[in-house]
């Protein structure tokens, strides 16, 4: 009889397991033909939902890969004669389906009762330590043309003990090696999908690898809100004309399922014919079943995601047909994905968070800034009105007390105008949207030209004042203003601060690629408790030398958002009765400069 004349075989597309397994079975049925006596024989392997020729022997090329359909195997073996460990089917109960998948030998049976008939079936059933049914060791065309005797089935059944070892442990290494790969592939899909930081891009980073990972044909990933509903769904299937489905005609049954199954720590593998799930009314999986079928997929890998106790939205996995089951492997890997898209969920979800805080703080500062800027310009032209009444009082004849009521109340505009000069400046430099426009600058003019504005004020409280200045161009990068305007807060507080007889320092000196100035003076120091607070707005000092003198409060944070602005860092060493040194470091001017751009101090 000629082969392949009952049935439209179907070959597998890649071959099973490793080649180095691959060789270890041939042998096995190689051996098994040999020393049994028979001119054929084959392995057969389960896979999934049908049966696959891994090995074989004395049979043409292409048999090898040929693939049975489960039913077809389990149904012959289940009408079979028990010879021990092998199971025999006498041509005349042989289904015409088996034989269809069957490579018949062109032979001639004897004419004897023993004869051996070319639809004869002997196979060896190989159970794993669960009594499931792995694989099929068959032999076929004994050489003498009979059946075996039983000194032939002693030799047959040795070998389908070896044949059981052998297969147990290819499954076994097909396994790790599939788990090591599913391993491999979950970790490349938490490198690309962490740091994501938003859904899209979650997706985007991980969604073809995700994919192909588990052999599926699209997937859908929906995060939940904080109070528990759908916050946004986004999915992803390959071809050129993918429609986004209704997800939301299902939302009610399966964020119910995500959560209980992310409590139950349980993926669903969900089709037609594995529709009874934990949690799933059999009309909820009437209604996802039509769902399925009207977007033309038909099995479903339901994913839970979620970090700790909480469920954060679910992800599925989707094929168009359930033919294929969903392995152990990849439910187990799928489980670690979970957590692992889980916790970037959870990321995004923070960052989220963070940028809705930093927005709305940017529009509160700004929103400070307006107000500040509105309040100080409103404020200035009564306080302008004032100032030059005052003056002109001073001009008048007047006696003792009406000139002393004049002289605090010019001294009280002083302050105020004191106070909103800071404000606006405060306002200036920590307003968001003020362009920073740096230009170089050499520090050694800065330094100079505070040092003349300052003197006098020096002198007057009997204060030394020294500036240590190198020769050479000590250039950065800044807004000349605000850096006048940080060198004269420090000086003046340094001044302010500095009794009778004391001295205040300015060096400036670089400092590798930095270039650093210093303010020391010899006053009345701070304590360690102020030094916490010292650059936060409006803070006063809580050392009553210091509450005595006139301050806004203001003069060191403006220093701070100059400094910040700027690249900078400000450090302070301080001590009370012992004096301050206040130390700032800029990055140095680094690029080209005109012959004009930077005059020396």
């Amino acid at each position: 009889m000629e082969d392949d004349t009952r049935g439209q075989r179907r070959v597998a597309a890649a071959p099973w397991a490793d080649e180095q397994t691959r060789q270890h079975l041939q042998v096995l049925v190689e051996g098994v033909a040999t020393l049994a006596g028979f001119e054929q024989s084959s392995l057969t392997l389960r896979r999934d939902d049908h049966f696959e020729v891994v090995a074989a022997a004395g049979v043409e090329d292409g048999f090898v890969g040929t693939e049975v359909p489960r039913e077809s195997i389990e149904d012959d073996l289940a009408g079979a004669d028990e010879w021990g460990v092998w199971r025999f089917v006498p041509h005349h109960r042989a289904s015409a389906e088996a034989l269809a998948y069957s490579h018949i030998p062109d032979v001639t049976p004897l004419d004897a009762e023993d004869a051996w008939h070319p639809l004869d079936l002997l196979a060896a059933p190989l159970h794993d330590d669960q009594g499931r049914l792995r694989g099929l060791l068959s032999v076929d065309s004994p050489r003498d043309g009979r059946l075996p005797s039983a000194e032939t089935l002693e030799v047959l059944t040795k070998y389908a003990g070896v044949a059981r070892t052998l297969v147990l442990l290819a499954l076994e290494r097909e396994e790790l090696s599939e788990k090591i790969r599913m391993a491999s592939q979950a970790r490349e899909i938490v490198r690309q999908a962490l740091g994501e930081p938003t859904l899209d891009l979650i997706l985007e980073a991980c969604r073809s690898t995700v994919v192909a990972c588990f052999d599926a044909v699209g997937m859908w990933l929906t995060v939940l809100d904080t109070d528990g509903g759908p916050a946004r769904t986004t999915s992803y299937a390959a071809g050129d004309d993918y429609e986004v489905p209704p997800f939301a005609e299902i939302d009610d049954v399966v964020i119910r399922l995500a959560r209980r199954y992310w409590g139950d720590q349980y993926v669903a593998p969900f089709s037609r014919s594995n529709a009874d799930q934990p949690g799933l009314p059999p009309e909820d999986a009437e209604r996802l079943l039509g769902f399925l079928d009207r977007i033309g997929i038909g099995s479903v890998l339901f994913v839970p995601l979620g970090v700790g106790p909480e469920c954060l939205g679910f992800l599925v996995l989707t094929r168009v047909s359930d033919a294929r089951t969903w392995t152990d492997v990849e439910i187990d890997a799928a489980l670690d994905i979970g957590h692992d898209l889980g916790r970037a969920v959870a990321n995004a979800r923070q960052l989220e968070l963070e940028r809705a805080i930093v927005d709305r703080l940017r529009k509160l500062d700004s929103y400070r800034v307006e107000v500040v800027n509105t309040l100080g310009h409103e404020l200035r032209n009564p306080l302008f009105s004032m100032s030059a009444n005052l003056e002109l009082l001073t001009t008048a004849t007047l006696d003792e007390d009406a000139r002393r009521s004049v002289a605090a109340a010019t001294r009280g505009a002083a302050r105020m105008r004191a106070v909103i000069d800071d404000l606006l400046t405060m306002a200036q430099v920590s307003d968001p949207n003020r362009e920073f426009d740096p230009v170089a600058i050499d520090l050694r003019r800065v330094v100079h030209d505070v040092y003349d504005e300052c003197h006098a004020s020096a002198s007057a409280g009997d204060v030394a004042c020294h500036a240590e200045l190198p020769d050479t161009p000590m250039r950065v990068s800044g807004d000349p203003e605000e850096l006048h305007r940080l060198l004269t807060n420090l000086a003046s507080n340094a001044i302010k601060y500095t009794d009778p007889g004391g001295s205040v320092t300015v060096r400036l000196a670089a400092e590798g690629d930095t270039v650093v100035v210093s303010v020391a003076d010899t006053g009345i120091g701070i304590s360690e408790l102020d030094q916490a607070q010292l650059f936060r707005e409006f803070f006063r000092s809580t050392n009553p030398a210091a509450l005595s003198r006139p301050g806004t409060g203001l003069g060191l944070a403006i220093v701070a958002r100059i400094v910040s602005r700027h690249g900078a860092t400000v450090e302070l060493d301080s001590e009370r009765d012992r004096g301050t040194t206040v130390t700032v470091r800029f990055p140095a001017y680094v690029g080209e400069l005109a012959a004009d751009d930077v005059q020396p101090a």
